[in-house]
């Protein structure tokens, strides 16, 4: 083997110049890994060389030099060549390859470092180090890990204590060949973890007296560097560093790690004895899912027993569903979260969720996460850190889930901070959001929000949206209307043949409707409304005739009631209705709350102010005045929403804030989260430049959240949006058209707007054209071509 190209030898000069070689890439079995196994590990081999060039230099010929390529080609073909032989230690690697350099007995020394990033599962990198001459070594061997990950307790403040948080160690030790490298990191790992420090300078001595202490004989220094990344926001960490020798802790006691030497400082032991002090309320997020069963009604009697035994459930998330995660081959989930209050201990609550798990809703285990009917678990409890043998909290798990995080962070505002990673965990998410899923334990982890009919389970129900990346077909609502004075196609299905009804039903399906919104009653302004009897005669038998239609197409068509009726919601509902569309946002009859909370329905909230014969003169929105309530735009995608025009915020924080009250009071009686869809109300107490500004900044509604009353939350994150300009006046007016059936063109204009705002379903007269209209938007905003 030569390294001097053509043979030529260098001469004893002072060895003043180097050639290197960074970061080989090398394949080696350096010992047993982190699992026990003598596997191959992905190496890198860096060499320095010293040695004189001046002639190379001079005559800028590379015979009177190393030749790095020739190097860097021989140890490349060494490995190869010793692929399944176990060195047994990252020494011994890098032993190996100083005799190959030295083959030739040439005058230099080297300086040869061997790295592996893939070994030890808690550091970045493990290097070892040293600098051989043909005699043998230079110098002592150096071991360096770098970027070890602990969990402790560490700060003066109060705030600090009450949580673990990361702590990064880089260590440089002066080491011999023998030196266990694992059992290094196993005890400086089972100490920090274990123990607790009020400073950082406590820490790194700490760690340098455990090393030299326990590895004496292998190790004679230690230099110790300890970062706290989140210590300080504008900085990417801070720290402090010291080098240390064995005796510089003569005549002090030998560090042991057992739990009671800690036990005053023990964080999850001393949470859990607080939290279970008697009679206090304590806040607690559940996650739920479920793949086996009737889902929705295991989901409904999970959250029944919750009531139940003590837990009072507050707020709900959004439905989804996922896929299967760690076990693939199974049914996707339902997955969401609840906020619940409780005044049982951390253990009596999981003993609770486990009693409706196994012996309420008679879920099966046959295996770890396999087939679920219900599953429950603990996310937060208040601000605990938890870590016990049947419970850890905060779940140890969360993070890289999107079907925790995604409808855990609908419950809780973008403040609200991991109590162990001392992260926000709307950041988390968001972090989640944008990197690549691993396929290996999951397919996809991108979610779709789901709207529960009980009706129509699994994949037969349509109602479903990817509220993170819209790449969802744009829904179609389909109007028919059944009374005589609606303002642009009143008459048209009333008092008519049932049959001709029929078939006008068939055609609004045959051209693209997914919904049909049957509705009894005219909401144009001025409009007198029927009687409540009237009202069951115009919508009950429409309903009964869509449902045993002998067109199947028609027959399961998802049916919407336009009603602020309760007693009218709960008769079209028991015919086989699907959906309540409630224009008055619950304001005339808030008893509808109890018929959508009783039947389990989706229910649309159309912001409204007024009456019809009033709300033309209730366009004056006016910015927030409370000072208990704190309004904001989310985006679970987006880390910084646009900036809207005061004028524009003013408006949809005022339409927003008025939803949100009814959305509280609707919770109030028993309405999911899951079951509401929002609708802006476009015409509704707006005048055209509002209707123009809502339709403009639509997607704004999915972002608009609250915190109000102190500790409570509301998002409008998860939610599905639909908007109706069907041949509405404001569009008359754009186009000059007074009359309300030619204003077709101009409403699927406003189509291909919405779908640029991401809105969901869009409530239209002629459905056809704006079927079409959608294909086309659905194309050009989320690249849904077929």
């Amino acid at each position: 083997m030569y390294i001097l190209r053509r043979g030529v030898a260098l001469s004893r000069r002072v060895m003043k110049d180097t050639v290197f070689i960074e970061q080989l890439a090398a394949t080696a079995i350096v010992g047993k890994d982190a699992w026990n196994r003598a596997t191959p590990q992905p190496l890198a081999v860096s060499v320095r060389l010293n040695t004189d060039f001046s002639q190379a230099s001079a005559s800028d010929n590379l015979e009177h030099s190393l030749n790095y390529a020739v190097i860097s080609r021989n140890i490349h073909e060494f490995f190869t060549q010793n692929a399944r032989r176990n060195f047994g230690s990252l020494a011994a690697v890098g032993s190996a390859v100083s005799g190959l350099l030295f083959a030739n007995n040439e005058p230099y020394t080297a300086q040869i470092t061997v790295s592996s990033p893939k070994s030890e599962i808690r550091a970045d990198k493990v290097s070892w180090t040293c600098t051989y001459n043909k005699d043998g070594k230079t110098d002592s061997d150096i071991l360096e890990i770098n970027h070890l990950r602990l969990l402790t307790v560490i700060g003066v403040f109060t705030f600090e204590r009450l949580q673990r948080q990361v702590v990064n160690l880089d260590l440089k030790l002066t080491a011999t060949p023998e030196v266990n490298i694992r059992k290094v990191i196993d005890d400086v790992v089972d100490y920090v973890e274990q123990s607790n420090f009020k400073t950082v300078e406590a820490l790194v001595s700490r760690v340098g007296q455990v090393i030299l202490q326990n590895h004496d004989q292998h190790i004679s220094t230690a230099d110790v560097s300890v970062t706290k990344p989140n210590a300080i926001n504008y900085t990417e960490g801070v720290g402090v560093a010291s080098k240390m020798i064995a005796k510089d802790f003569e005549g002090k006691e030998p560090l042991v790690v057992t739990p009671e030497q800690f036990s005053s400082f023990n964080l999850p032991v001393a949470q859990a004895a607080a939290h279970s002090e008697e009679g206090s309320l304590h806040t607690v997020y559940i996650a739920f899912g479920s793949n086996v069963g009737n889902q929705m009604a295991q989901i409904r009697q999970a959250l029944d027993l919750l009531d139940q035994h003590g837990v009072n459930v507050k707020v709900t998330s959004s439905m989804y569903l996922s896929k299967p995660m760690y076990y693939k081959d199974q049914p996707n989930f339902y997955n969401g979260v609840v906020k619940a209050v409780t005044k049982q201990s951390p253990q009596e609550l999981l003993a609770t969720l486990k009693s409706i798990e196994y012996d309420h809703i008679d879920r099966k285990k046959d295996f770890d996460n396999g087939p679920r009917s219900i599953d429950l678990d603990i996310i937060l409890y208040d601000d605990a850190c938890i870590n016990t043998e049947n419970l850890v909290v905060p779940h140890k798990l969360m993070l890289e889930r999107t079907f925790v995080l995604e409808p855990l962070c609908e419950l809780i505002p973008p403040s609200f901070v991991h109590p162990v990673t001392a992260e926000p965990i709307h950041d988390h998410l968001h972090q989640l959001l944008n990197s690549q899923t691993d396929e290996d334990l999951q397919e996809s982890t991108r979610l779709q929000q789901l709207l529960p009919m009980p009706r129509l389970n699994g994949d037969e129900n349509p109602l479903k949206f990817d509220q993170i990346h819209n790449l969802h077909p744009t829904m179609i609502m389909g109007i028919l209307n059944t009374t005589p004075d609606s303002f642009s196609d009143g008459g048209k299905n009333y008092d008519r043949d049932m049959s001709e009804v029929e078939a006008n039903a068939l055609k609004l399906v045959d051209e693209g409707a997914t919904i049909i919104d049957i509705g009894g009653v005219s909401t144009r302004p001025g409009s007198v409304e029927p009687s409540e009897e009237e009202e069951l005669k115009r919508v009950v038998p429409y309903v009964e005739m869509i449902r045993n239609s002998t067109h199947p197409r028609l027959a399961n068509v998802v049916i919407s009631i336009d009603t602020y009726r309760a007693k009218v919601a709960a008769a079209a509902l028991e015919a086989g209705a699907d959906i309540i569309n409630d224009v008055s946002m619950g304001l005339y009859e808030p008893e509808i709350f109890d018929v959508v909370a009783t039947y389990h329905c989706p229910y649309i909230m159309n912001h409204t102010r007024g009456t019809p014969a009033t709300m033309s003169k209730l366009t004056t929105y006016t910015p927030n005045t409370d000072e208990s309530i704190n309004e904001f735009y989310v985006d679970p995608s987006q880390t910084v929403v646009p900036a809207l025009s005061p004028s524009a915020e003013t408006l949809i924080n005022g339409v927003s804030r008025e939803l949100a009250h009814q959305i509280t009071q609707a919770f109030a009686r028993g309405v999911r989260k899951w079951q509401i869809i929002l609708d802006p109300g476009i015409g509704f107490a707006k005048n055209k430049d509002q209707n123009l500004t809502l339709l403009r900044h639509a997607s704004y509604f999915k972002r608009y959240s609250k915190e109000f009353e102190g500790d409570k939350y509301l998002s409008f994150n998860g939610m599905a949006l639909l908007i109706g300009t069907s041949r509405k006046r404001f569009l008359g007016t754009l186009i000059d058209e007074p009359v309300a059936a030619q204003r077709v063109i101009a409403t699927t204009a406003t189509t291909v707007g919405c779908i640029e705002q991401n809105v969901d379903i869009l409530r239209v007269h002629d459905v056809k054209e704006n079927k079409e209209a959608a294909v086309v938007g659905d194309a050009i905003y989320r690249g849904l071509v077929d």
